[in-house]
């Protein structure tokens, strides 16, 4: 992860920089919320910074409003609000309709800020923090997971800072569940943590399956995944009022579906596709 600007934040601090609460508007109006992550892009001379999330996030608004830290005097509390109004052309889609992952383009904001005088203070995920095809593999059936969103819109407003679940994969992260690129976590998932970054975060030692062998002390962090929907489960229940109505009560199971993070390679495959077609080098 790189943090901007330089800090002496631990990584666990690190990580609550990474995220922002999402909220979106049409017309005007609220239309729901979810959670962003910063991701940079970065090739050749090129080199931008994204806002990733679910594209069922955005459906169907027309404006994002998300609350960025500044660090202008050094305080931690200090934070701006920032309206983004964005098109289509400023998204960065996933080519596959069947993967809920999407990016919006970031770097005109933090252009402003700079320009306005302000210093964004941000983690950003990068590449490099995508576990490689053999890390992958190496992944053990059950790993412990750090989940950072805003749930049910949930967040720290006063200090501007997301809310943190932990929990482990309930399928193994090494193979693709149902086939798709997909795993699923054991972690309580509400609307609003739609985009939330789920990573790997072993402080203190791991075990690693290729050497068979437990690498104790040794620290580890990844992006393994971004949540996008959760299973709920029907309660029916009666209520006597002579004709006997019934309703059903749709409750979370406690279980999230997330995006592998490797999916994030193929939006940045995307966008490299859709530069070389616009003939502007990089």
């Amino acid at each position: 992860m790189v943090d901007l600007p330089k800090s002496t934040l631990t990584v666990a601090e690190q990580m609550l920089y990474t995220t922002v609460k999402i909220d979106t508007y049409k017309l005007g109006l609220p239309t729901g919320s979810g959670t962003g992550f910063f991701y940079r892009i970065k090739k050749g001379k090129f080199d931008a910074i994204f806002l990733i999330t679910n594209k069922h996030v955005l459906r169907d608004s027309d404006q994002v409003t998300t609350r960025f830290h500044i660090d202008d005097d050094g305080s931690e509390r200090k934070s701006k609000l920032w309206n983004t109004t964005f098109n289509f052309k400023e998204i960065l889609l996933h080519p596959d309709e069947n993967v809920d992952l999407c990016g919006i383009n970031f770097s005109l904001t933090h252009d402003a800020m700079i320009a306005a005088g302000h210093k964004p203070k941000f983690t950003i995920v990068q590449k490099a923090d995508i576990p490689t095809a053999l890390e992958w593999q190496n992944l053990d059936a059950i790993e412990d997971v750090t989940m950072i969103g805003c749930p049910r819109g949930i967040y720290d407003e006063y200090n501007n800072f997301p809310i943190v679940r932990r929990g482990i994969t309930s399928s193994n992260p090494s193979i693709l569940y149902n086939g798709k690129s997909e795993f699923m976590v054991d972690i309580a998932c509400f609307p609003g943590s739609s985009g939330s970054p789920i990573f790997l975060y072993n402080p203190l030692g791991y075990f690693d399956k290729g050497s068979n062998s437990y690498m104790l002390g040794n620290s580890r962090i990844k992006l393994l995944g971004i949540l996008h929907s959760g299973p709920t489960i029907n309660a029916k229940g009666e209520i006597i009022l002579g004709q006997n109505p019934s309703v059903e009560i749709s409750t979370m199971m406690h279980l999230g579906y997330a995006i592998r993070s490797s999916e994030l390679l193929v939006l940045e495959d995307t966008l490299w596709r859709f530069i070389s077609d616009s003939g502007v080098e990089i």
